[in-house]
């Protein structure tokens, strides 16, 4: 090939990189679409225009930007991506995967059993402890979740009492910095029924709130040096102090005067009253003990500077807390239920105690039974009608993911609204892992995470057409 063609090609190559680039940053509009903003009326036919990763404008009257990459979305939904608070995707020794089926028996949900000791995990003591310390981000399942639709996913440790701090992911980095994107978002309690997670969670909730408290005290000033004594005013009757030498005049005759002899220097002689004994120096403040780092971030938790994720699966679970834990101890929160338990009392038993707590509540997408019975009970109903914020724990098996609106469809056709149950999957597990300012609604400044559903996606005939990310296309297949 001649130097003239090699060159031709070589800005060819580079005209069509540059169109490439140009193209990917164009703005991006969704029309005709049903937008579902999870928070206002659904908009049964608009346009939703995405730019730099960001939602820039949406309405049923929004007009497309020049230049704009159209995207017809005729008979399709636009929901914002599922949000997944509770997951312990590609961790080791998380437990294995167990089937459920309704009535708390075998599991349908893809998370691990909760085993005594919390998930296999034994009971833990260390809350700074990171979970993504070791993780490994070359495993095809972060990104098979996002593919059904998870596009913000926490990571949780396993254990009881306090396992550590969990992690914010993002699902579809290749290395680890990529990967994470807070590994300090929240801390994880785990709540197990046995007497040395019990003792833990009482001895170190009354150590960071006596942290808590020290920290309110004023600092203690440093001691002042004694002022210099001022001389003693004279009073009536006292006698004079003596007065210095008058110079004397020379004698007549004009004989200079003799100088008188110098007086030999004595020795230093200590202060009266102390001998020979040496003077003792200032006494110093002993210095204080160390700070155990695991106390002060529970401290910073009860000061709200941190929040935390509470597993509770059971009434009985709630019950034990209150025993040990006072009800003082108040910090952000929301609660995980893992499974529901029938034998130990589902927590729509103890809704008094969680309406005290003013959080949300995660549960599984999941109906149950009463005790020992095929009866079937509605938890999140039961909950939403005390007025409780009902989020969902969606797992971390992809399999079962692909069943999720499904399993929604089940929970609203006995009884649970339909705008509850969009919620519970979006715009409530965001606000237990504080990020809502970002993600879990459809508005204007907030992340382009979106699923575009042919259909309604609770209706039977519902599919998932696409996954965006970040305003960008997620490849659904491998």
């Amino acid at each position: 090939m001649s130097m003239q063609k090699k060159s031709l090609a070589i800005l060819l190559a580079l005209a069509t990189a540059s169109a490439a680039l140009a193209q990917d940053g164009r703005p991006v509009a969704f029309v005709n679409a049903r937008i579902v903003p999870i928070t206002g009326d659904v908009i049964e036919r608009g346009t939703l225009v995405v730019k730099n990763g960001k939602i820039e404008a949406l309405g049923a009257d929004v007009a497309t930007p020049p230049g704009a990459r159209v995207v017809d979305a005729s008979g399709k939904t636009i929901l914002p991506g599922l949000v997944s608070a509770v997951s312990r995707a590609g961790l080791a020794g998380g437990g294995p995967r167990v089937e459920e089926s309704m009535g708390g028996g075998r599991r349908r949900g893809g998370m691990p059993m909760p085993m005594p000791g919390g998930g296999g995990g034994g009971t833990q003591n260390r809350p700074t402890a990171k979970v993504t310390d070791g993780l490994y981000a070359k495993q095809t399942v972060f990104v098979e979740l996002l593919r059904q639709g998870v596009t913000t996913l926490a990571l949780n440790p396993v254990g009881g009492a306090f396992p550590g701090l969990g992690a914010l992911l993002r699902p579809d980095g290749k290395s680890v910095a990529e990967l994470v994107a807070n590994d300090s978002a929240f801390v994880q309690v785990t709540m197990v029924r046995d007497g040395g997670t019990k003792k833990l969670l009482k001895d170190n909730f009354d150590k960071a709130k006596k942290v808590v408290e020290d920290r309110k005290k004023p600092p203690e000033k440093p001691p002042q040096p004694a002022a210099a004594a001022a001389p003693a005013e004279a009073k009536p009757g006292d006698k004079p102090a003596d007065k210095p030498p008058e110079a004397k005049e020379p004698p007549k005759g004009g004989e200079p005067p003799k100088p008188e002899p110098k007086p030999e220097p004595k020795p230093d002689q200590p202060p009266q009253g102390q001998g020979d004994k040496p003077q003792q120096p200032p006494q110093q403040k002993p210095p204080e003990p160390p700070k155990d780092p695991n106390i002060e971030l529970l401290a910073d938790l009860l000061e709200g500077k941190q929040r935390a994720i509470v597993q509770i699966d059971s009434a009985a679970d709630l019950l034990h807390w209150q025993t040990v834990v006072a009800d003082d101890v108040k910090f952000p929160r929301a609660v995980a239920v893992l499974r529901h338990d029938p034998l130990s009392g589902t927590v729509d038993q103890v809704i008094e105690p969680l309406k005290a707590w003013q959080c949300p509540v995660l549960l599984p997408l999941d109906l149950s039974t009463l005790p020992r019975s095929r009866y079937l009970i509605h938890p999140a109903k039961q909950l939403h009608d005390a007025g409780i914020e009902v989020g969902f724990v969606l797992g971390d098996n992809p399999q079962t993911l692909r069943f999720t609106m499904y399993r929604v469809m089940e929970l609203v056709r006995h009884g649970l609204p339909q705008d509850v149950a969009l919620r519970g999957l979006t715009l409530v597990p965001a606000k237990a892992l504080g990020v809502d300012k970002k993600v879990g609604t459809l508005e204007v400044g907030k992340n382009a995470d979106l699923l575009v559903f042919q259909g309604d996606p609770l209706a039977p005939t519902g599919q998932l057409d696409s996954v965006w990310l970040g305003g960008k296309e997620v490849p659904l297949q491998p």
